[in-house]
């Protein structure tokens, strides 16, 4: 229950009580208020008792509720902080730090350390300020506190470099984080934003606390946090909302979503969502894919399925965003057992998000194959191949794209055999595969070539290589790959093996190639390996005796899976006789030993 909810509550409530009632309420309230929170409460009781001369200041124009700290004392004490925070920013109060490299994580993860001296008591100053800010507040004096407030996050304290010389200069947040001032962030957050709230016109206020958000100790406060703190209850909050959301609905950030979200869910709940979600979907597509998160939380598969229908058809299909609500309209539609709006989801998924989880899934039903399988090659032939692909996928309205591997991952998965071997080749050196495409190359193609349903031990350990790589174990929705399963939205990594082998043989049978094509293929690949194991031990680069045992050890599975008895043994027999004396590699090709 959101604290919009609860007044609302405890009003209904109270209405209906008598003043004998509401006494043993507040009695009871007060024998259970803890000791640090009594003389808060005792202040609450005390301003309840003088609202008839509230109201009187209030026509007056004077405050609300009586001031607990007399104005000189106020005066005197704002005059203070400012000279001191004017030295601070002159550099006449400043730190003194020392560094040094620290290899306490081993050495080429070594980590630069500061110690810092405050012989000023810069801390203590920045701390009494806070306080003090605080203690307007309460005292209903805004433009005292957030005159305070601007100074203390604003101002940058000089550090002078004891050993070299130099000088730098600490934020608010990074002398919290070195433990030089204690001040807790949230608190402070909150009291600049009520604060703030307090002073500003109603046309200032909405652009003026949106501003404080740029910092990044405000990153997870909730607005309405604001209604609940300080001695006066806060005025016109519907009409701040409705205005709060306006303005957030024309920002494009990933703050205004954030913010638009809880707003518009705090102050008019789920139907107010889906309303801001169909006049601002352009800008802000998340909230239509958080309209559908909050029906879930009520099993309303029927207004899921109806509401990702409709933002599917709105939103651009290009954006990756799109591929998270097109999958929660597949969930609802298989829970409300539509089963052909759910395959169309799951297409619609991968031509959003074309990653090799929302391409395989497209292979777990058979009519989900004749109808769109055509249709996502095509998909794959025309997206965009980007170096930029991690730094453009952080933002709502981030487009569909890949990377090279990415891309050449999704040619073989569509059945391009041919470039995968072009593009392994390239490689012209048996070392400096690091980097380079032939180490995923040969792996897929080991795969591909097993033709047993139960993998043995090293093409176990192949699939699991490549189910990480892609990022399979990562992947939202893995159980919507596996028939009759119920919905999840995290598997285990060891789950995530399993289901990536089982759809990888499903896969597997729509992509078919010769016989003669196989051997060549095989052939190929025996002369890749055989060349790469040649070119690691000559060059006694020990630490990938692992790896090249592996892939002798997977190549001997794939050639006894074909129909060659014994393979694996005589693979395995031929390395150990050429390599007698290279006991760490015998020792890893011995553990794939049957």
């Amino acid at each position: 229950m959101n604290q919009k909810e609860f007044v609302q509550k405890s009003d209904e409530m109270l209405k209906y009580m008598s003043i004998e009632e509401l006494r043993k309420c507040l009695h009871n309230i007060a024998r259970k208020t803890p000791e640090k929170k009594r003389a808060s409460f005792l202040q609450l009781l005390e301003d309840c008792c003088n609202q008839n001369d509230r109201e009187d200041n209030e026509r007056e124009g004077t405050s609300r509720y009586k001031r607990l700290v007399p104005d000189e004392k106020v005066k005197e004490k704002l005059n203070d902080i400012k000279i001191s925070f004017a030295q601070l920013q002159d550099g006449e109060l400043f730190l003194l730090a020392q560094g040094y490299e620290d290899y306490s994580n081993g050495y080429w993860s070594s980590e630069w350390i500061w110690e810092f001296e405050d012989n000023k008591g810069i801390g203590r100053i920045i701390e009494d300020a806070v306080l003090f800010a605080h203690d307007c507040m309460n005292d209903c004096r805004y433009e005292e506190a957030v005159e305070i407030f601007k100074l203390v996050m604003d101002t940058e304290i000089l550090v002078e470099d004891e050993d070299a010389g130099d000088s730098f200069e600490l934020g608010l947040e990074e002398m919290v984080d070195e433990k030089l001032v204690g001040v807790n962030l949230k608190v402070l957050a909150l009291d600049v934003l009520y604060s703030n709230y307090q002073l500003q016109t109603p046309a200032q206020r909405v652009s003026v606390l949106y501003s404080y958000f740029t910092y990044p100790y405000f990153e997870e406060i909730h607005i309405e946090d604001i209604f609940s703190i300080g001695r006066e209850e806060l005025k016109d909050t519907d009409t701040f909302m409705q205005l709060w959301i306006d303005f957030l609905m024309q920002q494009s950030c990933e703050v205004s979503s954030r913010l638009l979200k809880e707003g518009s869910l705090y102050y008019k709940g789920t139907e107010g969502l889906l309303e801001v979600a169909r006049k601002g979907y352009k800008k802000h597509p998340s909230v239509y894919l958080a309209t559908i998160l909050e029906y879930e939380k009520t099993h309303d598969y029927e207004k899921m399925k109806q509401i990702g229908k409709e933002a599917l058809d709105r939103i651009e299909r290009n954006l990756i965003l799109r591929c998270e609500i097109a999958l929660k309209t597949a969930q609802a539609s298989s829970c409300l057992n539509d089963k052909e709006l759910m395959k169309k989801c799951w297409y619609e998924a991968f031509y959003s998000n074309s990653t090799i989880t929302n391409y395989l899934r497209l292979f777990t039903d058979a009519e989900m194959i004749s109808e769109y399988k055509d249709l996502a090659e095509k998909r794959i032939e025309r997206l965009i191949v980007t170096d930029n692909h991690c730094d453009q996928h952080m933002t709502e309205t981030a487009i569909n794209s890949v990377t090279d591997i990415q891309y050449k991952y999704l040619c073989f998965f569509s059945g391009h055999f041919d470039l995968t071997k072009s593009w392994c080749m390239e490689q012209k050196k048996p070392l400096g595969w690091s980097g380079s495409f032939i180490g995923y190359g040969v792996d897929l193609l080991l795969l591909y070539l097993y033709k047993d349903q139960n993998l043995r031990k090293a093409s176990k350990k192949i699939a699991a290589r490549v189910a990480n790589r892609m990022g399979f174990d990562e992947s939202k929705n893995l159980v919507f790959m596996k028939e009759n399963s119920v919905f999840e939205t995290e598997v285990s990594r060891q789950k995530s093996e399993e289901i990536f082998w089982n759809i990888f043989c499903l896969w597997k049978v729509n992509y078919t190639i010769t016989i003669d094509d196989m051997s060549s293929l095989i052939k190929w690949l025996e002369s890749v390996i055989d060349k790469r194991i040649d070119g690691i031990i000559g060059g006694k680069h020990r630490g990938k005796y692992n790896d090249i045992a592996l892939l002798a050890a997977a190549l001997g599975e794939v050639k006894e899976s074909s129909g060659v008895q014994m393979a694996k043994k005589i693979v395995i027999d031929n390395y150990l006789k050429k390599y007698p004396r290279h006991s760490a590699f015998r020792g890893a090709l011995k553990e794939y030993n049957d």
